[in-house]
């Protein structure tokens, strides 16, 4: 197997803290490698050097003869000037027909391709930037966070795409299910070391505990001995005729001192917690007939009904353009509705997480100062520093400055700033991006547990599928709340993403992208109306048997019962609005 690139004895240090010290590897070309590590650890550094992006302080990077490398990053700053397509043809030397048909597969049509592509949303420029990156028909991949704002069908066309792709590629991703499902072997870059394990990232990880356990298990052994080796030079060391031994012994600590090994599980992880005030069950939001949009000329969607209980943990899907963010912030009353209503219950109070850093955050304030300013005024500073000390954020990261922080800790801050407030209602918008593995886990924990209602949009897949309870999907100018989990959505998504590429433009009907785009949406509306009709069977059974225990025990007093027989009414007039909305498609 051809070798594409071979790194010798690479160093890196930004000032004391070392990122790379003499790592050396080879890729070959089939290679499919998951570049793992907490934020700040090195992943974003070592694929700069190895692009050629940045300088390594020591070593070699070298590419074979043949290797067409392709990069990408998450920084890249796009054109302010010009269209998408002209920037595809420029950067990719491909004809218009071909730009336009790697361009369709990630979502790319006409509207997005004549527009600039600095004027695109998050979602679309990453998918612009793998559009101009594949064209280049590269051998080696280095990939740096490739799904950060790519909406859940493109990431699965991405996913898929990259899986039957023959070459080499470096991936980092926050989201382990596409490493797991990309690559066979894994790196995880900490400490200046790289560690190499041939196996998938799954394996990595119980591969990874089991050692760790061993080194916890000789680890307390070692203190074990130290402390009863410790017992005997102080009874003894001041002992003239034992003073020989007892300085033998301290050496003897000293040895067994240094064979005390570290894990990563001792490293510092985000902990924290979310309060939230008492509040009694009923309604959290009761939306009837709203229209969403910036304007009568711009409305995204419209005859919105939806309504979920307080508490709920709620996911907010869709492919990126259609609204979902629209919808959210028009929840937080940072968007007027343009018709309708949208009714908070009368106690709520509304915590917002923007997936942009610049609308939170002042570039010149110190980490410190923006949790100051962001806290009630009758917050005390000790529970502010405690605070920042969960977000990790500890001595001289308080004072650093908004505008050098990395977009891990920018998230991080964010968070932490939404904790000091005690809010009983979360809406966040992509609250996972730039995220190490360890800290979104732990956020998917704490929400879950959070007493309060959350409203998440989300295209990370463990992160949702560990959080969320109830999906509303944004499509084609509507809101329709998907009846099943969110796993089995994830689901309808692969299987709608295999037949739109199995059918032709003679199987949809009317030809082209239209008549493509129809049929695909004529089946998903099939598909949910069945789901939503076996769901209907699900929840009447389940009222019928709490029915027929209240008909033989008339006189038994049972509140959780009659509890959930509210719940079930509640949910199969939903369900019944949804069938008919579906059947009259």
């Amino acid at each position: 197997m051809a070798t594409r690139l071979v790194a010798d004895r690479l160093t890196k240090a930004y000032g004391r803290q070392v990122i790379l010290d003499g790592v050396s590897f080879s890729v070959g070309g089939r290679d499919r490698i998951g570049l793992v590590g907490r934020n700040g650890s090195g992943k974003t550094t070592l694929l700069r050097i190895l692009s050629g992006q940045e300088p390594a302080d020591g070593g070699t990077v070298t590419l074979s003869s043949d290797t067409r490398l392709g990069v990408l990053d998450q920084h890249e700053v796009l054109p302010k000037q010009g269209t998408a397509l002209g920037y595809l043809e420029g950067q990719g030397g491909r004809p218009e027909w071909e730009c336009r048909k790697l361009a369709a597969r990630f979502g790319l049509r006409s509207g997005e391709l004549c527009s600039v592509p600095s004027e695109l949303s998050g979602g679309y420029q990453m998918r612009l930037k793998l559009v101009r990156l594949l064209l280049n028909e590269p051998n080696l991949l280095l990939l740096d966070e490739p799904v950060n704002y790519l909406d859940l069908p493109t990431l699965i066309h991405l996913e898929s795409f990259l899986r039957q792709w023959s070459g080499a590629l470096i991936l980092t991703s926050h989201d382990r299910e596409l490493i797991q499902n990309l690559c066979s072997v894994t790196w995880e870059v900490g400490g200046g070391k790289l560690a190499m394990f041939s196996g998938d990232i799954g394996t990595y990880l119980d591969w990874k505990e089991e050692q760790e356990e061993y080194v916890r298990r000789t680890n307390r052994r070692l203190r074990r001995e130290m402390a009863h080796t410790q017992e005997f030079v102080d009874r003894f060391r001041y002992k003239a005729s034992l003073a020989s031994r007892a300085q033998s012994k301290i050496k003897h600590i000293a040895r067994l001192r240094t064979k005390l090994k570290s894990v990563d599980s001792d490293l510092p992880t985000a902990g924290f917690r979310l309060e939230c005030p008492p509040f009694v069950s009923g309604t959290a939001i009761e939306c009837r007939d709203l229209s969403i949009g910036y304007g009568p000329k711009a409305v995204v969607a419209r005859n919105i009904d939806l309504d979920f209980p307080r508490g709920a943990k709620v996911g907010i899907v869709g492919e990126n353009g259609h609204g979902k963010t629209t919808l959210l912030k028009t929840m937080a009353g940072l968007l007027p509705p343009l018709a309708g209503q949208a009714k908070w219950w009368h106690r709520a109070d509304i915590g917002y997480f923007s997936q942009l850093s610049e609308d939170a955050l002042d570039p010149d304030r110190t980490v410190l100062e923006t949790l100051t300013t962001v806290a009630p005024p009758n917050v005390p500073g000790e529970r502010i520093l405690a605070t920042a000390g969960a977000f990790l954020f500890r001595e001289d990261d308080l004072e650093k400055k908004c505008r050098v922080l990395s977009g891990g800790e920018r998230s991080r801050l964010r968070l932490a700033g939404l904790t000091l407030r005690n809010h009983n209602v979360l809406l966040l918008d992509e609250p996972s991006n730039h995220l190490d593995a360890e800290t979104v886990e732990v956020l998917a924990r704490v929400l879950r547990e959070f007493a309060g209602t959350v409203v998440v949009v989300s295209h990370a897949r463990t992160f949702m599928n560990a959080l969320v309870d109830r999906i509303y999907e944004v499509s084609n100018g509507a809101v329709r709340r998907f009846m099943g989990s969110y796993e089995e959505y994830v689901s309808d998504l692969i299987d709608l993403s295999q037949e739109d590429q199995a059918v032709s433009p003679v199987d949809s009907g009317k030809g082209g992208s239209e008549g493509r785009e129809r049929y695909l949406a004529n089946r998903q509306n099939q598909r949910q109306l069945q789901k939503t009709e076996k769901r209907l069977q699900e929840l009447e059974g389940e009222k019928g048997q709490i029915l027929r225990f209240f008909f033989d025990n008339p006189t038994d007093y049972d509140p959780e019962r009659q509890r959930r027989l509210g719940e079930l009414e509640e949910m199969i007039g939903q369900a019944e609005r949804e069938w008919l909305r579906l059947s009259e498609r």
